[in-house]
């Protein structure tokens, strides 16, 4: 076993760069160079990058709350990790990017690649250190968490930990999808409630990628809706457009108590067969962040939820308790 770990770590040795040697990455925003070997204060502007950085082993000094309220801005699936990293961020609160935050920081690797971020807070932050932006050629808030964490990788001399994390991830995915093909062929979606509006988000949000990963397919008219952001929003008057084969609601418990009253909602197929399921806090929180550590976390669950969802049998119909206080935009 020693000489195993001796091994793996001279081999994670090979990969690190040396102080020195710069490197320039591509990103939604541009190109940053930088040197991944001097990195030692970063800071996550981003919403969900500590997951990123904890799997990889890695302490931020700074990160940006999403939403949740948990200690350190980190929820229940990545503490372990962040422990493990000996971690314990500073948190900026607040949906947009506090600069001047930053900047008392004293960061040398500022992460924007899940982030609020325009041309002229970026221009803002390259001021302070270098900044690494959303995965190139993806829409705002549209890139998948491989090709995230793989940046990531790259910008912290990580990459072969990167790669290792998402083998794995992907090897859990695929032995999922094998043993549950009835998945397959499936149309499902996730969806959100807001002042009695219904939100639906195109096939590349987070949570319907890792549908769509199963075999369970975002309908092609919601990306025709979406808008820059990546959502729509219909009057309940529409549910028609989500009485799919699984509904995955991602909402609070008031929400839920509203949607179940609504005559709209009982004449639904997914109402009368059992095929919505309602995620709680935790797994709320899991498929918005879609990070290595929250998906890791989640798989597991899902795949038992979306079991007794595809069978169409109303006795078996999940229910968990959707008791979250959090929001999702």
């Amino acid at each position: 076993m020693l000489r195993l770990f001796s091994a793996l770590s001279f081999a994670l040795w090979l990969t690190m760069p040396a102080a020195g040697q710069e490197i320039t990455l591509h990103h939604g925003f541009g190109q940053t160079t930088l040197d991944p070997g001097g990195v030692t204060r970063i800071v996550s502007v981003g919403y969900h990058e500590q997951d990123f950085l904890y799997a990889l082993g890695l302490a931020p000094v700074g990160v940006h709350e999403w939403f949740g309220g948990q200690p350190y801005a980190t929820w229940p699936w990545a503490e372990a990790a962040r422990l493990a990293a000996g971690a314990a961020p500073e948190v900026q609160n607040g949906y947009e990017i506090d600069v001047e935050w930053v900047w008392s920081m004293e960061p040398d690797l500022i992460l924007a690649t899940f982030a609020p971020l325009d041309a002229k807070t970026y221009a803002q932050l390259s001021e302070i250190a270098p900044v690494v932006g959303p995965p190139a050629d993806y829409p705002l808030w549209g890139a998948p968490w491989d090709a995230e964490l793989r940046l990531i990788g790259q910008a912290t001399g990580r990459s072969l930990q990167a790669e290792q994390v998402i083998a794995r991830i992907a090897a859990r995915i695929e032995a999922t999808v094998q043993a549950h093909p009835e998945f397959a062929g499936l149309s499902g979606t996730a969806a959100y409630f807001s002042d009695g509006q219904i939100v639906g988000y195109r096939s590349s949000d987070g949570a319907n990628r890792l549908l769509a990963a199963f075999g369970i397919q975002t309908p092609a008219r919601f990306d025709e809706m979406a808008g820059t952001a990546g959502n729509f929003v219909v009057s309940t008057e529409r549910f028609d457009i989500f009485d799919l084969d699984i509904l995955l609601w991602l909402v609070e418990a008031p929400s839920r108590a509203a949607i179940e009253s609504l005559p709209t909602w009982r004449t639904t197929r997914l109402a009368q067969e059992g095929r919505a399921i309602w995620a709680d806090a935790a797994m709320m929180g899991a498929l918005s962040f879609q990070s290595p550590l929250s998906i890791d976390w989640a798989l597991d669950r899902l795949t038992v939820l979306l079991s007794a969802a595809a069978d169409g049998d109303p006795a078996t119909g999940p229910a968990e308790d959707a008791g979250s206080t959090a929001g999702r935009p």
